[in-house]
């Protein structure tokens, strides 16, 4: 199989970040995150009808579920997907002014793109990377990161979910361990995360898969391990989220070099 890209991964709950060294086309797809495309190194290219023309962009705002192929010949690109159902992928998403893939000024692109780059070729770790992934998207949408301080209730779920990652999350029983009804702890869950519980498990569950895999783990042991049915549902878990097979990326610390 093709590999589509060389880089670092990393995720967080309701978010992840791809940086990467684009080495083949990432074919026509669609994701239910909100993807903000930043490429590090020049430009990128979208195509959004089958067979239509590919669309050089300096960036771009995708919503969610709408396909498009992306390419990025020999340049590292950030892309950053994450839930349009979160505060900044609400506001972000409102100021699309189409469905589909929102081009992006150099002017804009520019600042959010540079701190990535010099982090990343700078050799930054993966929670520098997370941290700085956060605050781009949210000074793109303007918006302030949430506070550190967490409801103790959902601290203790998301331990808990963690913990058990590998086993069915039931919200009923999270909430009746919270001391909440199911109503009353789905909504203290969404106000404390800015995520759903359901979008909240499932970035979990693919981050420890995905985290798995790319560490060397069979794609078998990782599904399992995340609670997924086979390597299969997490291959079609993972296209429909970023796009892509888990196969076609391979993750590992890039040579550093000189931003062209």
């Amino acid at each position: 199989m093709e590999i589509a890209g060389i880089g670092r991964v990393v995720f967080w709950e309701g978010g992840s970040l791809w940086l990467a060294l684009i080495t083949g086309t990432i074919s026509r797809h669609s994701h239910h995150a909100l993807q903000l495309c930043l490429p590090l190194e020049t430009t990128a290219q979208f195509q959004a009808a089958e067979d239509g023309d590919w669309i050089t962009c300096t960036g771009a705002l995708i919503t969610p579920d709408a396909p498009h192929a992306f390419r990025a010949p020999g340049k590292v690109v950030a892309n950053i997907l994450f839930e349009p159902e979160s505060a900044v992928g609400r506001t972000l998403l409102a100021r699309c002014t189409h469905p589909g893939i929102n081009m992006l000024d150099a002017s804009y692109v520019a600042p959010l793109a540079a701190p990535i780059a010099a982090a990343y070729f700078g050799g930054a770790d993966d929670d520098e990377l997370r941290d700085l992934a956060q605050r781009t998207i949210a000074a793109a949408g303007g918006v302030s990161l949430r506070p550190a301080s967490v409801d103790h209730r959902i601290i203790q779920a998301i331990a808990e979910i963690r913990e058990r990652i590998d086993e069915p999350i039931v919200l009923s029983a999270l909430a009746r361990r919270a001391g909440l009804s199911p109503g009353r702890f789905r909504h203290l869950f969404v106000a404390e995360t800015g995520v759903s519980l359901r979008a909240f498990v499932l970035w979990e569950r693919l981050n420890r898969a995905l985290s798995i895999g790319f560490s060397g783990g069979s794609w078998t042991d990782a599904a399992h391990a995340a609670n997924f049915a086979d390597s299969a549902h997490l291959t079609r878990t993972c296209r429909r989220m970023f796009g892509l097979a888990p196969s076609t990326a391979r993750v590992e610390e890039l040579e550093r070099r000189q931003i062209a």
